[in-house]
């Protein structure tokens, strides 16, 4: 069911909706709230071109997601980890006429353009509601709902646009896969509003009138502070990426006497390890591992699967699963031939969820997207074999190097450097000279330290070991062991800021 309506059966209960440190939003203020905040939003502009809504995890910003919503228009979230010259580009490409700050950071953008500061988001969301919003101006199924900016080749962000029909499809599908009828289900909401994984819990979890404890940047950066919140939360479903938890498991106090009621653990966004996995069943021995795997273009996922103990025991790597039920997909090669079993290829889909294209972006849009016979498709450009039944992801395309005249995929050392007893993550990269790839470089996390050996003997241990499993050529010429990796915004491995300190 869509969202609204969910939220308007919600609209004078006065369960928590989200919790943020000590303040709360109950389902009755969020909805009357956004009903105030979504006049204001017709009142003030004169097209239906995207809001922006500038801020990491401040309650205003879900009042504001929802008000969009509700008069047709698509919010564009934007965390305060954004360049304001990003920003800027981002409001100038959209054309927004409006833009909620819901930080304390200032914006400057062109005079055209309204800001609204956080002080004035707060006493505009306080007036009283006058009148309900009919629901004749909410988003409807090809309407965008949000434009999310990704990275693109050309060093200008892509706006992915998701309209209703993308999200009711995802919705539909994933609330089967990991909702239960638990009430008073408790949901982390850790990742920032600027990446899709977010989706899953104000959509889904929030929509089905749980509610979300957030977890904003401050906490994130100490993690004393971090988990002092967490041991309050109560939480039961945790929804981030690998990185992040893998990060909190790095603490010994990261357990169930931590958070005892955890029973589901949703990981998407990156590749999972068995080696987190282990470590998750060590220390949440009742908690439910989901997979989820998909790119922004296909609103968040295309395919799941619980991470069963029989997978655990496979020589592979872990699965990630099935594709949606109304997915049809092709696994080709570079020619466009489709692949036989177990081989790998280039994976290309179809589905409800797929993005309609890049928001004014037709020529970046022509290079992925494509209908057949009324149906949108989508070039992932990701690397994926299926064996059984059960999809198996590889790597990107684009991470494919050639080192002396060997073609390399970066992430099979990745892969075999994860398999060694000793190490719990991987990231490889290349170290480029005059346009080529000179060497190769391993960012590795032990799963232990021994005090009595040095980085460099352990670094020479590692390499000894991989040579027992891949070509010599495959083996990198520098292991960088780090306490724990980079992130980003999205909660994923922060490759370019280990490009820009090691490299």
């Amino acid at each position: 069911m869509w969202i609204l309506d969910m939220l308007k059966k919600k609209a004078d209960s006065p369960d928590a909706a989200v919790i943020s440190r000590e303040q709360s939003l109950t389902y009755s203020q969020l909805w009357s709230q956004s009903e105030t905040a979504a006049r204001y939003i017709l009142e003030r502009c004169r097209t239906r071109n995207p809001v922006l809504i500038y801020g990491n995890k401040e309650l205003e910003i879900t009042v504001l997601m929802i008000a969009c919503l509700k008069t047709g228009r698509a919010y564009v979230p934007l965390d305060i980890t954004y360049p304001r010259e990003r920003v800027r580009h981002i409001c100038q490409d959209v054309e927004a006429e409006l833009v909620f700050n819901c930080s304390e950071v200032s914006l400057e953008m062109d005079n055209e353009v309204q800001i609204i500061e956080r002080e004035e988001i707060r006493k505009i969301l306080q007036r009283p509601c006058q009148k309900e919003v009919p629901s004749e101006k909410y988003v409807k199924e090809e309407d965008n709902c949000y434009i999310l900016f990704t990275s693109g080749s050309t060093g200008k962000a892509k706006g992915v646009q998701i309209n209703r029909r993308n999200i009711e499809n995802f919705v539909g599908w994933f609330s089967n896969e990991c909702l239960e009828d638990n009430e008073n289900d408790i949901v982390m909401n850790q990742v920032s509003y600027s990446f899709d994984v977010s989706v899953i819990p104000l959509y889904i979890f929030l929509g089905a009138g749980k509610c979300l404890f957030s977890i904003d940047k401050e906490m994130l950066d100490h993690t004393k502070l971090l988990f002092e919140y967490l041991r309050k939360s109560g939480i039961n479903v945790w929804v981030s990426t690998p990185t992040f938890l893998e990060m909190c498991c790095f603490d010994d106090s990261f357990n169930e006497d931590l958070l005892p009621g955890l029973r589901k653990i949703i990981l998407a966004g990156e590749i999972l390890t068995k080696q987190l996995v282990s470590q998750l069943n060590e220390k949440f021995p009742k908690a439910q591992v989901i997979n989820g795997y998909g790119p922004t273009e296909g609103t968040v996922l295309l395919s799941s699967c619980v991470i069963t103990s029989d997978m655990m025991k496979d020589e592979k790597m872990l699965p990630i699963g099935k594709v949606l039920p109304d997915g049809e997909y092709k696994i080709v090669d570079d020619e466009g031939n489709v692949v036989k079993e177990g081989e790998t290829g280039e994976l290309i889909i179809s589905s409800k969820s797929i993005s309609k294209g890049y928001f004014k972006n037709p020529e970046q849009t022509q290079k992925v997207f494509f209908e057949v016979d009324g149906k949108q498709w989508y070039r992932t450009g990701d690397l994926i074999f299926e064996e059984a039944g059960l999809l198996y992801y590889v790597s990107r395309k684009d991470t494919q190097i050639k080192l002396n005249g060997y073609r390399i995929e970066l992430n099979d050392i990745s892969e075999n450097l994860n398999a060694l007893e000793m190490i719990s993550n991987s990231v490889v990269l290349p170290s480029w000279k005059d346009g080529r790839v000179s060497f190769l470089t391993a960012f590795v996390t032990l799963l232990s330290r021994d005090e009595g050996k040095s980085d460099l003997k352990v670094g020479i241990e590692i390499k000894k070991r991989l040579r027992l499993r891949v070509p010599s050529y495959m083996v990198p010429k520098k292991i960088v062991i780090l306490d724990h990796f980079p992130m980003n915004i999205n909660g994923k491995i922060d490759r370019k800021k280990l490009e820009e300190e090691y490299l």
